[in-house]
């Protein structure tokens, strides 16, 4: 429907009527339905001689938008463009300011005297105003009233809506037109025909009937004022045109230098039909994605993209800037940061990446991160493994991790061992020590640092908690083991243990690293400690918050370092620990030093935190920021100081002023004052030792010791050895293995006493003895014995020789989306992101060189709900080939692009899911609401883009924008992958249960379902942590209705993740997101029944063969038990037929 020129107005069923009428008058309403969803009421003013529209206001969707013509306000307050909000996106296209509702409706006005809405088919039959009734047929009942006919003046007055104050006369009809003789007629019917029937509008002429227009033409013509003469017509050209381009039509430029001329800025050029998405620098592709007809307006010429980073016109694509991190870069310059190296090409930037040392640390006393940077939690209680090489022994690294708290999450890293070539073992207790191949020091009072010859350097902090961090040689990629995983650079397969398959959860795999026999199994545990304590909750807030704060004392390296973790790892051990405040210190210092090993070093942090440990100096010592060089010691006096010539990332803590020395002790005396050494040890006296009960003084060099152990008794068939009265190659009880640790080197250093099996067996873990060969394969927690199979992945693996073997079938990874924008990707890394805008889920159109060997796009769209800008539902679209499938208000439909080529969707209904087979190996399932999962073959590894990453099994680059850098920053990569330029970037959107404190704990309640005994048998499978934070966070943002929905759609994904693995869970009950399967039986009947983890492949109309492309695992919902007697289910109306018709 539209209205444009001298008071033209077309309704929505085609008829054209005149009405000049200048009041305030509903141009569209949704007047027919219980809730208005739209009105739109529009205003005429004459400006100098013509009419123009001033003023319009659109009430949408609850939001009220006033448009003036120099300024859009929403619910009284002035909007900057483009704008986006509640699925309302308000934006300037070509030369028209456009709105469009997710509900159905784009409205656009080019600000002067033309307007016109387009409106979904479901609003027929449902409007009211000037545009009329959407019944489809013309005049009828617009311009009837019972049986008499009304003229348009009156028709047009029916609509008119005075403010409260206003009276505003009707148009009074006119007599005789001005200055229309019929010769005057005749010529001016001459100009107005030539140009509407001109060479510009030959396909227009047989789309859209050009009489009317004509004679639209001729009238404004005649009543306009002959210095307006030239204003009226084109405006009615313009309008003929764009009534073409909406048809269908592709009109082409009638104007001319003489004729109704236009002009562009820059380097543009006017185009009658131009693509209303042009492409830019940020996105060169978005012409070929465009749904849209062409308008008219100013457009790049042909080979050129507009630049919309630097705002330069229409340029080449070579020429285009890159950004990275907030930053522009001209074509040629390059950036280069650890470990990469990149140049900007065309816009795009092309990146080398060298070999990096890996890091792994153990934070906190729990928190574990691999050299491949996956991050878990592991609450052990004994000595593991941290690394070591899997085939040889040229270096063990041993960490003690041992319960230091009254509950089981309080675990400590007590302390650090290091094995080299099965011999020595280095503990730290001095100052300094050097080896054939290792030197210790300590570079401030807070570290100690150990430096090998062949690429392993260890630090360890001792203030205000023990906490160790490994850096490893990139020579030693994939030979690792241990807690620290096997630094292949894939982070999905580090929980993988030595007996050959990957476990599910961290407790499972930490255990199978413990080195002692007689240390009980650690637990999987999902409390929340802040939920325990409200003061430590606060305390824990505020001052982990730091981390993330945007104006924080952290905020320059959040683009390098995502804080996200940190935060969550500050917050857990804040609250859990006894001494809070050394706590936070440590996870703090944490975030402090994963900065400087990227190569930004922060300071003054400790002014705003943590203050007390640089005051905790002793007299004669200083606190320093960033330590990275040796410091001077009283050894460096007498010797040579090794140190002085290894690289480190810099650490903080307490130095000694200049000229003094730092002796043994850790004071800082003057040179006079340093003791004296023989051959490099250093004599100091008083050290004393504590070992089960057993005291030992050093004293003048002798150890003297006090206390006895007691006599243990051991149950048969152990038997006890006792190291007192032992010869000396008995090894004592430290070695006896168990069937978990039998592949474990044995790293003692002295005999122990204790109780051992006979005869070389092994602990069986029950309290028994048994021969090593028969002991049972773990998995899981659970024991399997030889010969026993399971079920991993898409993978059958058989228990033999306490190792697995198992098949090699490449399986189908899964990129998941659900709930308020919680992604992971197919490398498995986790990311929250909202945003309002269309964006690439997954496409193997990447990079420049991709451009022309894609095949297929997925894009998603979030239609959003509550106020914190909640996702409540998503619209998917699905480019393959020449079609287009567009999935969206649980519907799907199908659009043929270009002619040619066969279907490449299959597309069935499987319970709650729609599922998309097609012919390249994509598979998408979505339950019709906010849940989308996308399976793809291993083929396309490495050679996809978007938000669900690039599937090389690397998650740490899974954050590649779409100019192929890789950035730290989830907003800079997401927003990257927006389809349309011209959509608003997405923000940071706060904490929603700070913003909806009142819904926190009817969240926590709903949601600890999760970790409740209902899902016991799939916690020790698949972690649920991360899916109980989600849904917690959903459930307190879904605060405009919905919230049942939102709390259904997060435990149904964590459903899903345990049916992917065989293990079905009925969760759901009358009281529980019930899901009403009754209503699709006829009465009487009870064919339709709820399938907790769903039915195979089904004959269906839609595939009438029951033989789908992929058989998928599980999928809940509610499935029909068809007859024999009427074995086809027809999804149309979700009966059981016995025939399909066509």
């Amino acid at each position: 429907c539209s209205t444009w020129g001298n008071f033209h107005y077309k309704t929505f069923d085609g008829d054209i009527f005149y009405f000049p009428g200048v009041c305030n008058y509903i141009f569209a309403s949704n007047c027919k339905s219980p809730y208005e969803d739209f009105n739109i009421q529009i205003r005429r003013t004459m400006v100098g001689n013509a009419t123009m529209i001033t003023q319009v206001i659109m009430k949408l969707e609850g939001a009220v938008i006033q448009l003036n013509r120099s300024s859009v306000l929403l619910d009284g307050k002035q909007v900057q463009m483009p704008y986006s909000h509640m699925g309302v996106l308000i934006e300037r296209s070509n030369n028209y300011l456009k709105i469009s509702a997710k509900i159905g409706l784009t409205f656009l006005w080019n600000e002067e005297d033309a307007l016109l809405v387009e409106l979904d088919k479901k609003y027929a039959n449902q409007t009211c105003g000037l545009c009329g009734d959407f019944n489809a047929i013309p005049n009828f009942s617009e311009f009837f009233s019972g049986k008499t006919r009304l003229t348009p003046i009156q028709y047009g007055n029916q609509h008119k809506m005075d403010g409260p104050t206003e009276q505003c006369p009707d148009p009074i009809p006119p007599a005789v037109l001005m200055n229309c003789s019929s010769e005057f007629v005749r010529k001016l019917a001459s100009i107005c025909e030539t140009v509407l029937t001109s060479k510009a509008f030959t396909s227009c002429n047989a789309l859209v009937n050009v009489q009317s227009y004509i004679d639209t033409c001729i009238q404004d013509l005649c009543h306009c004022d002959s210095s307006m003469a030239d204003f009226c017509m084109c405006n009615t050209f313009a309008e003929y045109s764009r009534q073409c381009a909406h048809a269908g039509g592709q009109p082409l430029n009638w104007r001319t230098s003489e004729l109704c001329p236009k002009l562009c800025p820059f380097n543009m050029q006017y185009q009658e039909c131009g693509s209303p998405c042009s492409d830019t620098c940020s996105n060169p592709e978005r012409s070929e994605l465009c749904e849209d007809h062409c308008t008219d307006g100013c457009v790049c010429p042909p080979g050129t993209v507009f630049d919309d980073i630097n705002g330069a016109g229409c340029i080449p694509r070579k020429e285009c800037h890159c950004t990275y991190e907030g930053e522009t870069y001209a074509p040629g310059a390059s950036f280069s940061s650890k470990c990469r190296s990149c140049t900007c090409i065309g816009g795009e930037w092309s990146c080398i990446t060298q070999s990096c040392p890996g890091t792994c640390s153990v934070e906190g006393g729990s928190h574990i991160s691999t050299f491949d940077e996956k991050h878990y939690s592991f609450f052990g209680d004994c000595s593991y493994v941290l690394t070591k090489l899997c085939d040889s022994n040229e270096f063990t690294v041993l960490g003690d991790i041992h319960k230091c708290g009254l509950t089981d999450t309080e675990t400590c890293l007590k302390g650090i061992a290091i094995s080299l070539n099965r011999g020595q073992t280095v503990s730290h207790k001095h100052r300094h020590l050097t080896f054939s191949n290792v030197t210790i020091f300590r570079p401030t009072s807070f570290f100690i640092t150990l430096q090998t010859t062949f690429g392993l350097q260890l630090q360890v902090q001792l203030v205000p908690l023990m906490q160790v961090f490994i850096d490893l040689d990139p020579s030693y990629k994939g030979q690792t083991c241990g807690l620290c995983g096997n630094f292949n650079d894939v982070q999905t397969d580090d929980f993988k243990t030595t007996s050959g398959v990957i476990e599910g959860t961290s407790a499972a795999f930490g255990n199978t690293w413990k080195t002692r026999a007689d240390c009980p199994d650690a637990k999987n545990t999902f409390e929340d400690p802040c939920s325990v304590s409200i003061q430590n909750d606060l305390y824990a807030q505020h001052w982990c918050g730091l981390l993330a704060d945007t104006n924080g004392p952290f905020a320059e390296c959040h683009s390098t370092v995502n804080p996200e973790v940190y935060q969550k790892n500050c917050m857990f051990d804040t609250c859990n620990c006894e001494k809070s405040e050394d706590c936070m210190c440590a996870a703090l210092s944490s975030y402090v030093r994963a900065c400087a090993a990227k190569g930004v070093l922060l300071t003054g942090w400790r002014s705003k935190a943590c203050t007390k440990y640089t005051t905790l100096c002793p007299k004669s010592l200083k606190y320093t920021y960033n330590v990275d060089t040796c410091q001077p010691t009283c050894r460096s006096l007498s010797e040579p100081d090794v140190t002085c010539s290894i690289q480190f990332v810099p650490v903080d803590g307490c130095t000694c002023i200049n000229g003094t020395y730092m002796d043994e002790s850790g004071k800082c005396v003057p040179a006079n004052e340093c003791p004296c050494y023989y051959k490099g040890m250093p004599l100091s006296n008083g050290e004393i030792i504590h070992d089960n009960g057993v005291v030992c003084t050093c004293t003048y060099g002798k150890l003297s010791c006090t206390g006895e152990k007691p006599e243990p008794v051991c149950t048969p068939p152990m038997v006890y050895i006792d190291c007192g009265n032992a010869t000396a190659d008995v090894v004592g009880a430290g070695c006896q293995k168990s069937c978990q640790t039998l592949d474990m080197e044995c790293y003692k250093t002295r005999c122990v006493s204790g109780c051992v099996c006979p005869h070389n067996q092994v602990l069986d873990g029950k309290g028994g003895c048994i021969a090593p060969e028969d002991c049972p394969c773990v998995h899981n927690g659970n024991f399997y014995n030889p010969g026993e199979s399971i079920r991993v992945g898409c993978n059958n693996c058989t228990c033999r020789h306490r190792k697995w073997h198992c098949s090699q079938e490449p399986c189908l990874e899964t990129c998941s989306v659900y709930g308020d924008g919680h992604y992971t990707t197919f490398d498995g890394k986790r990311f929250d992101f909202e945003g309002d805008c269309e964006y690439v889920l997954v496409q193997n159109y990447c990079g420049q060189q991709g451009m022309n060997h894609g095949t297929f796009r997925v894009i998603t769209e979030n239609i959003p709900c509550g106020t914190t800008g909640t996702t409540c539902s998503k619209s998917i679209k699905v480019f393959l080939g020449n079609y287009e499938l567009v999935l969206t208000d649980g519907h799907s439909d199908v659009i043929q692009r270009t002619p040619g080529g066969k279907m490449p969707f299959q597309i069935r209904s499987m319970g709650i899911y729609l599922v998309v087979d097609t012919n390249v190996g994509l598979i998408l399932m979505w339950d019709k609401k906010t849940s989308i999962f996308i399976k793809l073959s291993p083929s396309f590894q490495g050679h996809v883009c978007g938000l669900c990453g690039n599937y090389d099994g690397n998650g740490n680059n899974d954050f590649t924008t779409r100019s192929q850098s890789v950035v730290g920053n989830v907003m800079e990569f997401a927003n990257s992958w927006k389809v349309s330029s011209n959509c608003p970037n997405a923000n940071w959107t706060k904490d929603p249960c700070t913003a909806n404190p009142y819904r926190k704990a009817w969240a926590q309640k709903q949601c600890s379902i999760i970790t409740s005994e209902v899902f016991a048998k799939c916690h020790s499978q698949v972690e649920p942590n991360e899916y109980y934070q989600a849904c917690v966070d959903d459930a307190c943002a879904c605060d405009t209705g919905g919230d049942c929905e939102c709390f259904c759609t997060a435990v149904a994904a964590y459903a899903q993740a345990c049916n992917e693995l065989d293990i079905c869970i009925s969760w759901r009950t009358p009281s529980i997101c019930p899901l009403f399967c009754d209503y699709y039986n006829p009465q009487g009947e009870c064919e339709w029944h709820y399938q907790p983890c769903g039915a195979p492949c089904m004959k269906t109309c839609k595939n009438p063969s029951g033989k789908c492309l992929h058989e998928l695992r599980g999928l809940e919902g509610c499935y029909p038990n068809c007859p024999k007697n009427k074995p086809y289910f027809d999804e149309e109306t979700m009966t059981c037929v016995s025939n399909c018709g066509c």
